[in-house]
């Protein structure tokens, strides 16, 4: 089966076990099946209490059995013809409301692919609020004029791997990354979770 077949079908497994928990939690799941509500950064519509969140699920599924301290949040990358693109996370036209992070996916049985719903043993979603995330960042001074500057500025000197910003305590809150060995050349800013709760821009919503 192709990796992208392979991601798609781990991403079902993925979605019909969030599902479970998120209605053990009292919440109404839709997950959307809109190709332009998904492009708009929607993958599912949780309501509750009278309110209604845009979720944009993002999952560590290539690091299963990991118990990874950080995660990434997408600032560029390029498209098929080389040209640079905006990331998810600087977009504008996104309607996202909440970035759901799951992290620690951990399977049973010391298994090492997931193929059912069944074969999680645990993991963590770390629910972060896209506007609180960005207003905290604009008043550390990493606004999204800031951070395009950054990307930028390391992509011109082709500064692969991990790249330190002033902004940024490199060990306790985040940095810039870039990635060499994908196609799209990510930039990426990398954001460790504990200063996202920290922060009080994330909660850990799952256990």
């Amino acid at each position: 089966m192709p990796n992208f077949e392979q991601d798609l079908n781990r991403e079902k497994i993925l979605a019909a076990y969030l599902d479970r928990i998120y209605k053990l939690k009292g919440y109404s799941v839709e997950r959307t099946t809109n190709i332009n509500k998904q492009y708009r950064g929607v993958d599912l519509i949780l309501q509750k209490d009278g309110k209604v969140l845009f979720v944009d699920e993002k999952a560590q599924l290539h690091y299963l059995n990991s118990d990874l301290p950080t995660f990434t949040f997408e600032l560029s990358y390029l498209n098929k013809s080389g040209f640079i693109n905006t990331g998810w996370f600087l977009d504008e036209s996104k309607e996202t409301n909440f970035y759901f992070l799951v992290t620690n996916i951990m399977l049973r049985d010391n298994l090492k692919v997931l193929r059912m719903p069944e074969d999680i043993d645990t993991l963590k979603i770390t629910a972060v609020s896209r506007e609180l995330l960005k207003e905290y960042l604009s008043k550390k001074g990493l606004t999204t004029r800031q951070l395009s500057e950054y990307d930028a500025a390391i992509r011109h000197k082709t500064q692969y791997g991990r790249n330190s910003i002033k902004e940024l305590d490199s060990k306790k809150e985040g940095l810039m990354f870039y990635t060499a060995h994908l196609q799209e050349k990510p930039m990426n800013l990398q954001l460790r979770l504990d200063f996202l709760i920290e922060a009080k821009v994330g909660k850990r919503i799952f256990p």
